[in-house]
C-alpha cells in the first residue's frame, strides 16, 4: 500500500519531515552526511503512535539507492506493520505500508513484540535525551533488545549524528537513565531487519 502527504493528515506530515532528509544538492556537495533536523525522529515517532496506535518498536536511516528513506517497524495488537518513508519530490512523501500478520511473525519478532509493552519511558522521551546529550540529531532509535533468559534489561538504543560522527547511546526504558557501555545490549536482528525479512 502506497499512500502521499497529500492524503494523509499528521503523519504523513510528519514523515514528509523525515523525507527531507535526502540531501540537497548544495549539502552534497559540501558533504557525505546526511541532514537530519534535530527532533525529526521523535515528531515521526509520536506521529506514528498518535495517528495509527501501537508502539514504535524501531525507525532508522537506511541508506537506499537514491534519496534517503527511512524504515520503522511499529507493534499493534498482535501484528506488526513495516513501513519505508521515502521521498518522491520536495513536499511529498512516499509512505509503504506492508501487515505481518500473526501468524506471519517469527519468534524473534515477536519477543520484541512482548518487550515494548513493558516499557514504561516513550520512546520519544529516549530520542530527545539522547539528542541533548549527544548534541546530534537522532538517525535511529528503537528497542535495544528483547527481555529474555540472557537480557533483564529493557533498553532503547538511540543512534545520533554530528559532523559526521555518529554516536549510540542507550537508555532503560523503565527508568529513563542512561546506561553506560551498552554495547552488549545491541542485537544483529533488529525489528526493522526482522519486518523487512518478513514483509510479503
Amino acid at each position: 500500500m502506497f499512500i502521499s502527504n497529500s492524503k494523509v493528515s499528521k503523519l504523513a506530515t510528519a514523515l514528509a519531515i523525515l523525507s527531507l532528509l535526502a540531501l540537497s544538492p548544495s549539502s552534497a556537495a559540501r558533504d557525505a552526511g546526511p541532514v537530519v533536523p534535530t527532533g525529526a525522529l521523535a515528531h515521526a515517532v509520536g506521529a506514528i503512535e498518535g495517528d495509527i496506535g501501537g508502539k514504535v518498536l524501531e525507525i532508522r536511516l537506511e541508506n537506499v539507492a537514491g534519496p534517503p528513506g527511512f524504515g520503522g517497524a511499529r507493534a499493534k495488537g498482535d501484528g506488526v506493520l513495516y513501513m519505508h518513508v521515502g521521498s518522491v519530490g520536495d513536499d511529498v512523501a512516499q509512505i509503504e505500508v506492508r501487515n505481518l500478520p500473526p501468524w506471519l511473525l517469527d519468534y524473534h519478532l515477536e519477543a520484541y513484540m512482548r518487550s515494548i509493552d513493558k516499557a514504561e519511558v516513550p520512546l520519544t522521551s529516549a530520542i530527545l535525551r539522547a539528542e541533548e546529550r549527544s548534541g546530534g540529531a537522532a538517525i535511529g532509535a528503537g528497542l535495544a533488545k528483547p527481555l529474555g533468559g540472557t537480557n533483564a534489561v529493557l533498553a532503547y538504543f538511540v543512534e545520533t549524528i554530528q559532523d559526521h560522527r555518529r554516536e549510540s547511546l542507550a537508555i532503560d526504558a523503565r527508568t529513563g537513565a542512561f546506561i553506560e557501555n551498552p554495547q552488549s545490549l545491541y542485537e544483529a536482528r533488529t525489528p526493522v531487519d526482522l519486518a523487512r525479512r518478513l514483509a510479503p
